[in-house]
């Protein structure tokens, strides 16, 4: 009878710590859940003020190139009308040009002359109002010549000896302006609306196919925060409001047409923003179900990693397609490599020919099969040999052949069968591409293939299209490679480095690491030894780095700065390599600060960049403060400062105020209010701002270069300021300005408690 008591008070007491465990997972789940949809919402926002301002910018070309085409006009009519001529000749010449359809003249006696013939438009406009009008273009308005019809009209004045003797019309149809536009609304997802500013008619509008008015949004249910007064009374900004046509929220950027009184309005669907969203949430609701069903039936079946799921094959059309866009993504290159290894389940890809390139992927578990550079010079050599061959005995363009350590092989080339069984190789089908406009041989191959018809079919399919890709690329991007390499080391330069920051957050590897390097006394070496000394020295560990990482990209960031991007690697090997750099570098007596960080599954790339930017400081303080053995200083000649984290605020000023600052704030990131410390506003008030995250994002909209604006307002996010704070990291950026000048932003803890993070101070220092 006791034991019987004692199990249903042990098994009352698992049940409510299962209940327990069960709440904090979906407390932490719905955490989880509000922070993606509060990323989503940001980043769509973000998406669709750069999509804005893409067609906002054609559209403001479009009708620009269109005035000056009916300048022109205006010119040559000026020219008839002085030599007595009538217009036929310029009506009869004219061909739908841009965005018009047609041309009309308006007379001084109220005649509109087309290429049809004279209507009296007496009554209906008058040639001296729009004389007075000038150059102009009109929204929505009547088609005089057409009743019940609607256009857009582009006027400019014909005048002759100083005297205006007609009014040129261009006329814009609304379903050609319409169609051109809509077509790029499509392409981006989303939903256009082109107004005038000045009567309300849309212009532009891919939702209904008559367009309709802005004040038909005045009825919309709009979100807290957002109304219909914003749009129609700002010049630019963002709103969401409750659609009519679909039960979801619209998100909305709207602009204005500078040098054109229009206005302009780009949505996308709640369904569209949060599309991804909607599938990690989803996952994560699968996820939390398991977990708790485990939970409930105390954990009697225990979860086992599931790698994760092979990638569908891809039919070879789809990698034609990404070889098509190699010239905008090169990483395509690599990526086409990869499914044509998946196809045939083979343990390598490559790529080269006679002219140098030279391309390869192999699988993180394949890594025995990456041949050391003298291996591989010779294993080319001898693919190249055969590919020669095959040219010749097949007397065709592309051959395929499969080489095995086989007895024929042993008999004819025995060096080359060892080699084979040396490194494992028993299997290499590869196609030989010989072009007829010269003599380049190209080779794409696979090693080990499991599959060897899916092998051979996908390598006669693609193998010239690889070729004629990689051709191309050579000789289209000669001036690219220029612009996105460093010149003295050969590395990346931050052109090249800004171009892949989006790529790499697509890709979201999950064996991804970011390594800033900055080398230590390069301002002493110059000075000492000369400028010549210093350049051997980036030159050097530029080389060191690209031949340890070797498949990675490399970046020259600035004069002392090195970045490199890992991927599909794990963090045991890249610490190796890094022990062998430094060690290589140790031999030269070249010194380097490295701070590294390793992707999380939310982590962006800038934000990892960020933070091993942090732990290179860190480790840069530390070499000098080891081998000087002195206090945080600002040296001219090294040109750094060290903070600390943790500090009280007194401390906090007097080692911050030895910085060139330009603001400081004292920030609670519990109420979001502000107080400025000891210097004039910098942010552009005068008083305390309650609103911290408003006026800084006002800051950062009208004050910080577009190119930097994720990275700035990314601080906005407090959950993880708090959490570098605790790690002992002080979040910091470098960005610029609209006006070019270079700022740091730093945010120090003034609290003793550096895991509760509450009051902080912010730090705008000039970066000299």
């Amino acid at each position: 009878m006791p034991t019987t008591y004692k199990q249903k008070n042990r098994r009352q007491s698992n049940i409510i710590s299962t209940v327990i465990t069960a709440i904090l997972i979906f407390t932490v789940f719905l955490s989880v859940i509000s922070y993606f949809y509060k990323n989503a919402e940001e980043e769509a926002n973000e998406m669709l003020h750069l999509q804005t301002k893409q067609i906002k910018d054609d559209l403001t070309l479009q009708l620009k190139s269109d005035r000056e085409n009916l300048v022109t006009m205006a010119n040559f009519a000026a020219k008839l009308y002085a030599d007595g001529e009538s217009y036929d000749i310029m009506f009869e010449s004219f061909e739908p040009i841009g965005l018009f359809s047609n041309i009309g003249v308006l007379n001084p006696d109220n005649t509109f002359v087309t290429k049809m013939g004279s209507i009296d438009l007496d009554g209906k406009i008058s040639f001296e109002e729009e004389v007075a009008k000038g150059e102009y273009v009109s929204g929505r308005v009547e088609d005089l010549t057409r009743e019940g019809k609607e256009i857009i009209r582009s006027s400019v004045p014909i005048v002759s000896d100083g005297k205006t003797v007609g009014v040129l019309y261009g006329v814009i149809l609304l379903e050609n302006i319409g169609n051109k536009y809509n077509n790029m609304a499509k392409e981006l997802d989303a939903q256009l609306f082109v107004y005038d500013k000045e009567t309300g008619k849309f212009v532009i509008d891919t939702i209904n196919k008559n367009p309709g008015e802005l004040s038909q949004l005045k009825t919309r249910k709009y979100n807290e925060g957002y109304s219909y007064e914003d749009i129609a009374n700002s010049d630019k900004g963002y709103s969401s409001f409750r659609s009519i046509y679909r039960d979801e929220d619209l998100y909305v950027h709207f602009s204005t047409l500078e040098e054109f009184d229009w206005g302009i309005m780009l949505a996308r669907y709640e369904t569209q923003v949060f599309a991804k969203t909607h599938k990690i949430t989803n996952f994560l609701t699968l996820t939390f179900l398991v977990i708790v069903l485990i939970i409930v039936i105390y954990f009697l079946i225990i979860i086992k990693n599931e790698k994760l799921l092979a990638l569908i094959t891809k039919k070879a059309s789809d990698i034609r397609k990404q070889l098509l866009e190699i010239n905008e993504k090169p990483e395509n290159i690599k990526n086409s490599l990869k499914k044509v290894m998946d196809v045939s389940s083979a343990c390598s890809a490559m790529f080269f020919d006679t002219e140098g390139e030279d391309h390869h992927y192999t699988s993180p578990k394949n890594e025995k099969y990456i041949l050391s550079e003298e291996d591989r010079k010779y294993f080319k050599s001898e693919i190249f040999r055969y590919a020669i061959q095959l040219k010749t005995t097949a007397m065709t363009e592309m051959s395929v052949a499969n080489i095995r350590p086989d007895e024929h092989l042993r008999k004819i080339n025995p060096e080359f069968y060892d080699f084979l069984n040396k490194h494992g190789i028993k299997s290499v089908i590869f196609s030989a591409i010989s072009q007829t406009n010269n003599d380049n041989v190209s080779v794409l191959g696979l090693i080990n293939p499991k599959n060897i018809i899916c092998a051979k079919g996908i390598v006669e399919k693609i193998a010239v299209c690889f070729s004629i890709a990689i051709h191309n690329k050579n000789h289209l991007n000669k001036t690219y490679t220029a612009a996105t390499t460093d010149s003295l080391t050969g590395a990346l330069n931050r052109v090249a480095y800004k171009k892949d920051l989006l790529l790499y957050d697509e890709e979201k590897s999950p064996l991804f690491t970011c390594i800033y390097i900055d080398v230590n006394e390069l301002h002493i070496r110059n000075n000492r030894y000369g400028h010549a000394a210093g350049d051997e020295m980036l030159i050097y560990i530029a080389n060191a780095l690209k031949n340890l990482f070797f498949d990675q990209k490399v970046y020259r960031m600035g004069g002392d700065e090195f970045l490199v991007f890992v991927s599909n690697t794990e963090q045991a090997t890249v610490k190796h390599c890094l022990e062998l750099f430094t060690e290589q570098l140790t031999l030269k007596n070249y010194h380097v600060a490295i701070g590294v960080s390793h992707r999380t599954q939310n982590t962006n790339t800038e934000e990892l960049v960020r933070e091993a930017e942090i732990r290179m400081y860190d480790a840069k303080a530390s070499y000098y403060q080891n081998k000087e053995k002195a206090s945080i200083t600002s040296d001219n000649e090294k040109n750094y400062i060290m903070s600390k984290t943790g500090i009280r605020e007194i401390d906090t000023l007097l080692s911050v105020l030895k910085e060139h600052y330009n603001g400081i704030y004292r920030v609670n990131l519990e109420t979001d209010k502000a107080h400025r410390i000891l210097m004039p506003s910098y942010l552009g008030y005068n008083e305390d701002e309650n609103d911290f995250s408003m006026l800084f994002t006002k800051y950062v909209d009208d004050s910080v270069d577009p190119d930097y604006h994720r990275a700035v307002i990314s601080f906005l996010n407090y959950d993880t300021i708090k959490r570098q704070i605790s790690e002992d990291i002080v979040p910091k950026v470098t960005y610029k300005k609209a006006n070019g000048e270079n700022v740091v932003l730093s945010v120090y803890n003034l609290g003793s408690d550096k895991d509760s993070a509450k009051e902080t101070l912010w730090v705008f220092s000039k970066n000299l």
